[in-house]
């Protein structure tokens, strides 16, 4: 005790910058840990295309799926049509498309049939009836200076609720932020039929 005492303005100089660390990355970490929304939601992503990096695929995926009145409805596909201008027709790109339920409580996603996503009643808001949205962003960790350490950037899809965001785990995600287009959001599920 008589040591704290003698050296407490050295010990103040430690300590008292790394209580406001602490204080600035709870702040702005923590509340990220808390959002949750009680819907879940299904997307669409393509693999397999003829296209390696999979670019146009959400041109694609647009094009394919709409909601409309509550339901999925699943265009056919126009052998005319060549929404990337590539000069293939998007019907010969080979998409193999599938449809995704994620689970936002364990933030897990599994495939699910057509029939099952068209069975589901749905929003086709961004934001969900709680107030949360799916949104993209891109992490760029290559700034400042600790970029002489290396760095790695990538492009994410988050749950999001004012300026707090969390990280939605999704598969078949490419984790890139040049192509990130393999994703597309359909709608939140209001209820299950």
């Amino acid at each position: 005790m008589n040591f704290i005492k003698k050296n407490f303005l050295v010990l103040s100089a430690f300590v008292l910058p790394l209580i406001l660390i602490i204080c600035v990355a709870m702040a702005t970490y923590l509340p990220s840990l808390f959002i949750s929304t009680n819907y879940n939601f299904i997307y669409a992503s393509c693999t397999d295309g003829a296209n390696y990096y999979q670019f146009p695929c959400n041109k694609y995926l647009q094009d394919r799926y709409v909601v409309n009145d509550g339901k999925l409805i699943i265009k056919p596909i126009d052998k005319d049509v060549d929404l990337d201008k590539n000069g293939v027709p998007d019907y010969k790109e080979k998409y193999s498309d599938r449809i995704f339920l994620h689970d936002t409580k364990n933030n897990e996603s599994k495939e699910i049939s057509i029939d099952e996503a068209q069975s589901l009643v749905l929003s086709n808001l961004l934001t969900s009836p709680d107030g949360i949205t799916v949104s993209s962003h891109y992490d760029n960790t290559n700034n400042g200076i600790f970029s002489i350490f290396g760095g790695s950037s990538s492009y994410g899809f988050y749950l999001t609720k004012g300026n707090f965001k969390s990280k939605i785990n999704l598969v078949n995600n490419l984790n890139s932020y040049y192509y990130a287009s393999n994703f597309e959001f359909l709608g939140w599920i209001i209820k299950n039929n």
